[in-house]
């Protein structure tokens, strides 16, 4: 029960122009096989109840891709509590083909929420259904990441209806079609995303219009970020490594 796995058919529904598994899609798979998970163990938390005393909050997210499914390919996505670093409840993803080899993973990095008090809730020490992730996490850390200094391009956009979730904010996923979004198309035909890694340090809800700002690093990856208008509020920074089509 410690694991799930999942097996998924890579659909239509799920692949971008280039005939290749989205991030995106990887997404919507995380989320599934994440949620199943949790339902298991008994640690599967909405702050959409009536009364919920407890939610999950994803805090960071890691996609690291080594090798793309294409359309009609057969993966198979297996998901595992990774412990505690700090406040966060990791979790891991291993992404294999029909082979059963290694062709990607993901690292998430959640807050479990005290909804009354509205302070994240220490897992170390924790009892109950909570004790499958009471050890410590002893993989790569998720790192922060800065907002862009050298702003190549700015662009407005707003949370709609259609990216709202359970708790009425903007779903994770959508943060990741905002950051993608920002690459020129001409980046995207000639490069595929290697590491996608997405921080999310505030909530965006609808209708809540958004700056979007795009720039690089020293090492010459790609930096996006969503602030408030005013760049009093940052809802989110992220990273983007790529690599030369293979």
């Amino acid at each position: 029960m410690s694991r799930l796995k999942e097996n998924y058919q890579v659909d239509f529904d799920v692949v971008d122009f280039t005939g290749k598994l989205s991030i995106n899609g990887l997404c919507s798979y995380m989320q599934t096989v994440a949620a199943k998970h949790a339902t298991k163990l008994g640690i599967n938390f909405y702050k959409n109840g009536e009364k919920p005393t407890y939610y999950w909050i994803l805090s960071r997210v890691k996609y690291e891709i080594d090798t793309y499914p294409r359309w009609e390919d057969l993966v198979s996505l297996e998901t595992y509590p990774g412990g505690y670093e700090k406040l966060f409840a990791v979790r891991l993803f291993d992404l294999t083909d029909e082979k059963g080899e290694l062709i990607g993973r993901i690292t998430g990095d959640y807050l479990l929420m005290d909804a009354e008090k509205g302070r994240p809730v220490r897992i170390k020490g924790a009892t109950g259904p909570l004790s499958v992730l009471d050890f410590p996490y002893e993989g790569r850390k998720i790192d922060k990441i800065e907002v862009p200094e050298v702003v190549l391009r700015e662009q407005i956009r707003k949370a709609y209806y259609s990216e709202l979730d359970l708790n009425g904010h903007m779903n994770n996923a959508h943060y990741i079609r905002w950051t993608v979004d920002m690459l020129p198309l001409e980046v995207l035909k000639e490069n595929e995303i290697v590491s996608l890694q997405i921080n999310y340090n505030a909530s965006i809800t609808y209708g809540v219009e958004t700056k979007l700002i795009i720039g690089k690093n020293e090492a010459g990856n790609y930096l996006v970020a969503g602030n408030s208008l005013d760049d009093s509020v940052n809802y989110f920074t992220s990273e983007i490594i790529l690599r030369k089509n293979k």
